[in-house]
């Protein structure tokens, strides 16, 4: 054997370790460094959410009157006025929580629904003939 022979062959070797590993550690990193990415992720997406909302400075300012109309109509107007943006804002705000639960649970169900869909196409195909 050259040595140009070995070098590709200890080069070979190398790169088919590291593949098998990496294979072997992704569930591990999945589950666990990827998954605590995520989970840190959809906190902080809904934290920024309700701070883009607004949702608490609308409840501390809710009777307090819009465009400084500090007559009785601008007051009620205001009120109102701040209950169905408050009203409009939180539906959003529970339709976009929920979507980032759905997300963190499809992160956690991905891999088990590809590797039940290989092992059905191609493991069940020769069990049933």
């Amino acid at each position: 054997m050259t040595l140009k022979q070995n070098i590709f062959a200890a080069a070979g070797r190398s790169i088919a370790v590291d593949i098998v590993g990496d294979v072997l550690y992704f569930p591990i990193w999945w589950y666990t460094s990827g998954l605590k990415y995520r989970l840190k992720r959809f906190m902080q997406s809904i934290g920024e959410m309700a701070d883009h909302l607004a949702l608490r400075l609308l409840l501390l300012n809710i009777f307090k009157p819009m465009f400084a109309q500090y007559d009785r109509t601008g007051r009620i107007i205001s009120f109102f006025m701040r209950i169905v943006i408050l009203i409009v804002r939180s539906v959003y705000f529970f339709i976009y929580s929920i979507v980032q639960m759905v997300i963190v649970v499809v992160w956690l169900l991905l891999p088990v629904l590809i590797v039940s869909r290989i092992l059905e196409i191609y493991l069940l195909r020769y069990v049933t003939g």
